[in-house]
């Protein structure tokens, strides 16, 4: 059977840093298949409050700006973490006083991983009454941060550090996904130096430049699930982000047995890409994954999911804490949904055990308003050849919003 051959919007992670640094680049951006989603937007118009001047013409945004600006209201960040914690640090570094807030889902996540570290940093930031608030502090360079929580903490930390009165040295405890570092690189190489787990930054000025932004590869994952477990599929998807901290997903179903390999592999606009091919894989077995895996994947865990209950044998995912507090409870609302579509699962001693079974059955699916929770269940309805009834696949818009013109594509 032919590949289908499909192409994905940029990268969601990759496009935030991509607005945001343009956001102090003396001259002009130019950055094209930005991510067109509701977190990403959420970037646009905060940036935009802060005096940056971002204009779309097509499939292209064009971003003017050399310094930011207090905004005259506070900062709608939307549902997007990113947005937020991002924030924090970009404009803590650049002297910017500013109210941020978000929806409720937003504003119950924690804050304090972000918060702390760039007050110990000479930032002046706290939370209350559901909002952040930063006011004028003095960003020093010099200490070493030992960082323990995630890519949008250090990149937080990092975007601070482009506005310190000095070279800033952070060290990671392991190591997380590097968008940041790369696109700093990539604007200006001498900004940023890595050597093992530290980071060294620069507070150096950037100039614009133009950004192709690699297709996004956690969108990327729903259509891998839907290929390994649709009867004849062969898919190929196009010049799709292949960082190497991003790739967990894909380790893991060819550890399980799917059919998967990535060839023309290549770096555009500082960042790993390539063509990824996937096709029907009958024979996945489940397997254990274990914390150091989850870390790697941890938007992946409810496709994943998806994936274990069509597998032969139980799946147990291990390191599950942080999937507590994404934009839902994603362990209960995984566990709640794939028993109503009859499947055994269940959480024990801190993982999630799914056992494997062909056939699920039609139920109502509660999303949770969760993004990556409805756009797993849609794919679980299409493998299982069931019409479920969605409480809410309006949320898809959050990341993916032309998920199912891509489904369409990869299926006709």
């Amino acid at each position: 059977m032919a590949s289908k051959v499909i192409r994905l919007s940029g990268d969601k992670s990759i496009s935030h840093r991509a607005l945001m640094l343009s956001s102090i680049s003396k001259g002009s951006t130019r950055i094209t298949n930005l991510c067109s989603s509701k977190d990403v937007q959420s970037t646009i118009d905060c940036l935009r409050l802060c005096g940056a001047k971002i204009q779309k013409s097509g499939n292209a945004y064009s971003v003017t700006s050399s310094s930011l600006s207090n905004p005259e209201k506070p900062l709608d960040c939307g549902n997007s973490g990113t947005t937020i914690r991002l924030l924090m640090g970009l404009l803590s570094g650049q002297g910017i006083q500013a109210v941020l807030y978000g929806d409720d889902s937003l504003m119950s996540r924690p804050m304090d991983r972000v918060i702390n570290p760039l007050n110990e940093m000479g930032g002046n930031i706290s939370f209350k009454n559901k909002k952040i608030h930063i006011e004028k502090g003095n960003i020093k360079g010099g200490a070493i941060v030992n960082l323990t929580s995630s890519a949008q903490v250090k990149s937080a930390i990092i975007f601070a550090a482009l506005g310190a009165d000095k070279k800033t040295v952070l060290r990671e405890s392991y190591y997380t996904r590097d968008h940041t570092e790369r696109m700093i690189s990539y604007f200006k190489n001498e900004a940023i130096c890595i050597r093992g787990k530290n980071i060294e930054i620069n507070p150096l000025q950037f100039t614009g430049r133009n950004i192709d932004v690699s297709g996004d590869i956690s969108k990327a994952s729903f259509l891998i699930a839907l290929a390994c477990l649709s009867d004849q599929s062969n898919l190929t998807i196009r010049e799709c982000s292949i960082n190497q901290y991003r790739l967990g997903f894909v380790s893991i179903l060819k550890k399980m047995g799917a059919e998967i390999y990535i060839d023309k592999k290549r770096i555009r606009c500082g960042e790993a890409i390539g063509d990824i091919h996937v096709k029907y894989s009958p024979c996945l077995k489940n397997i254990c994954i274990e914390p150091q895996d989850v870390r790697d994947m941890i938007d992946e865990i409810p496709i994943l999911a998806i994936v274990a209950a069509f597998s032969k044998g139980v799946m147990s995912i291990r390191g599950i804490a942080e999937l507590k507090i994404k934009e839902s409870n994603r362990v209960f609302a995984i566990i709640s949904n794939l028993r109503k579509m009859g499947c055994d699962a269940r959480e024990s001693n801190e993982s999630v055990l799914i056992k494997g079974q062909k056939i699920l059955y039609n139920t109502n699916i509660k999303t949770f308003s969760d993004h990556r929770i409805a756009m797993a269940f849609y794919i679980a309805s299409l493998c299982a050849k069931r019409t479920p009834v969605f409480d809410n696949l309006e949320c898809i818009k959050i990341s993916f919003p032309d998920f199912f013109d891509k489904l369409d594509e990869a299926q006709s």
